[in-house]
């Protein structure tokens, strides 16, 4: 049996109104408007719910799940499997309809879209060891044999050397300080008194601190290629014997970025010149004395462009920073949806249009995205917009692995990527309509439709990018170091930490050994480098000039 309902005294307020309204249409006998009035409370019932469990179960995955967006073959066969359809093979052959990868249901199949090549696969080279840096320093250890084993035990002749056997064993020296006592000349005449002395210019790079080049080189790299927070740094060179408070190493640290400040200025001017800019952002916490918190959040703006990167601080995420940043850009801007693009499109601040419509860039990683949460929310519909995306890669990996020229990579997206692309899009807007707002796969559908139009212009040159991938890579050294020293102390301090990740950002790009570049650059500003030479230290030029070793960073990442 039922439980009986409760009596109108124990229901909530809300719910006492809905019965009472229930039991006036039932007296009247409108059976149909009663029947319409609760289908719609649970219809508003539902919908709520599943958003709040979409919610919660993003959450969840968010704390401890991973954060990759890879999606593998197999996981998108098992979101088929419960779909009960078959992958859609995109450009690899026969593409099913929009329909019936929506619904499962044997509507007709689409002709045959041409297939793209298979990337090539790297060559297998031999297993075993990978062969040591030819740059590092090498001596030769001679091992002798033992004297008890220098004869031989048949006739007792002395063994004669045929050879050696050579082995391989990789040695760390430790870091340490020395002092360099500098002796400054001081020349006096003998016979002329009042001519008073002379003394030789000091050469050291900090007048009133005993650092040298290398010290504030490596105090800076520490910080922002390892993202060692300064406490961290003091305990390490407290090993070396040395005590340096965390305190006086901020000092350093903020002279040396201030040192190298104008070879940041000037990589943002390469970049912001650029034909082809990308950019995107990440937060940063930022100990701010008038906020009721004490803490705000700023924002890291990074740009790519020229092949080069270039951060920029902004105390807040008002459109009117980038804009500023942008004044007279003349190429095109890539990124994701964020709002303030559209603030700058419709000249919101000053009634100046800083980027047009037709030169923004849409992002396909970040559409993707959308669709990769709604699938590990289980949305099995999802998997079908990440295989035509996994057949969009594909045919970029192959553009990418045959090294073809800005011509030849528009020709082939022409011939392959735009009819899946097409697909894609007919699929979503015949899906979006049934869905339930403000689930993961409505806003993945929405956000797509959307980004429609910014995306496919990156189609239209084969200089273009179809994502905003390079700038998300190089905006992760932020969100590393943002996990290890948790704030910036204050704008000024967020403004230094944008100049040295913009810095050792471009040394990454081109696989520039970060601390010998810093030392020797370092070094150059302070004993009077021409300013207008400036271009000759930026990390690409100086890879080219400079015989230092490289470093095993990521130069020609994709």
């Amino acid at each position: 049996m039922t439980s009986p309902l409760p009596s109108h005294a124990a229901l909530p307020a809300d719910l006492a109104d809905v019965r009472r309204k229930l039991e006036q249409l039932a007296a009247d006998g409108q059976l149909s408007e009663l029947i319409d009035l609760v289908l719609g409370l649970l219809v508003d019932l539902r919908d709520k719910n599943t958003a709040l469990s979409a919610k919660l179960a993003s959450a969840l995955r968010e704390l401890y799940g991973r954060k990759s967006q890879k999606v593998s073959t197999e996981q998108l066969m098992l979101l088929f499997a419960e779909l009960g359809a078959e992958a859609p093979q995109g450009p690899a052959g026969p593409a099913p309809s929009s329909e019936r990868l929506a619904e499962a249901s044997p509507q007709p199949e689409q002709g045959p879209v041409p297939q793209p090549p298979e990337p090539p696969k790297p060559p297998r080279g031999r297993r075993g060891r990978s062969p040591l840096p030819e740059h590092l320093p090498r001596e030769t250890r001679f091992v002798s044999v033992p004297e008890a084993e220098r004869t031989c035990p048949q006739c007792g002749a002395d063994k004669r050397c045929i050879g050696h056997r050579t082995s391989e064993v990789l040695e760390f020296v430790p870091a340490q300080f020395r002092i360099i006592e500098e002796q400054r000349e001081k020349l006096a005449c003998p016979s002329c008194p009042e001519q008073g002395v002379t003394t030789a210019d000091s050469e050291k790079v900090m007048d009133r601190g005993r650092p040298g080049p290398g010290l504030l080189a490596n105090i800076i790299v520490e910080k922002f290629e390892d993202a060692m927070p300064l406490y961290r740094q003091a305990q390490q060179y407290a090993r070396c014997g040395v005590s340096l408070s965390p305190s006086t190493l901020g000092e350093w640290s903020a002279f040396a970025l201030d040192v190298l400040a104008p070879v940041a200025k000037r990589i943002q001017e390469r970049v912001l010149g650029s034909y082809y800019l990308r950019a995107d952002d990440t937060g940063m916490r930022v100990l701010d004395q008038d906020h009721p918190a004490g803490v705000k959040r700023g924002h890291i703006w990074g740009f790519v462009g020229a092949d080069l990167v270039s951060f920029v601080y902004a105390p807040d995420w008002r459109a009117k920073h980038p804009a500023a940043l942008l004044q007279g850009f003349t190429g095109y801007l890539q990124g994701d949806g964020y709002a303030g693009y559209g603030a700058m499109l419709r000249g919101d601040d000053d009634g100046e249009v800083i980027v047009p419509e037709e030169r923004r860039l849409g992002c396909g990683m970040h559409i993707r995205a959308k669709f990769e949460k709604a699938a590990k929310g289980g949305d099995a519909r999802a998997a079908v917009a990440l295989a035509y995306f996994k057949a969009i890669y594909r045919i970029e990996a192959a553009c990418k692995a045959e090294a073809l020229s800005a011509e030849a990579r528009l020709a082939r997206r022409q011939e392959l990527s735009l009819p899946v692309v097409d697909e894609l899009y007919k699929w979503i807007q015949d899906l979006h309509l049934r869905l339930v707002p403000n689930t993961p796969l409505y806003i993945a559908t929405q956000y797509a439709n959307n980004q429609e139009e910014a995306w496919r212009r990156c189609f239209t040159d084969g200089r273009f990018e179809i994502d905003n991938g390079e700038v998300e890579r190089r905006i992760r050294c932020v969100a590393l170091g943002r996990k290890n020293y948790l704030f910036a102390g204050s704008d000024k301090g967020a403004e230094r930490l944008a100049v040295g990740y913009t810095l050792f950002g471009s040394c990454r790009m081109h696989g520039v050994n970060p601390l010998a570049w810093a030392t020797d650059v370092i070094g150059k500003l302070q004993a009077g480098w021409p300013r207008e030479r400036l271009d000759e230290l930026l990390p690409d030029a100086w890879a080219r000039s400079s015989p230092a070793a490289p470093a095993a960073g990521d130069a020609g990442a994709p």
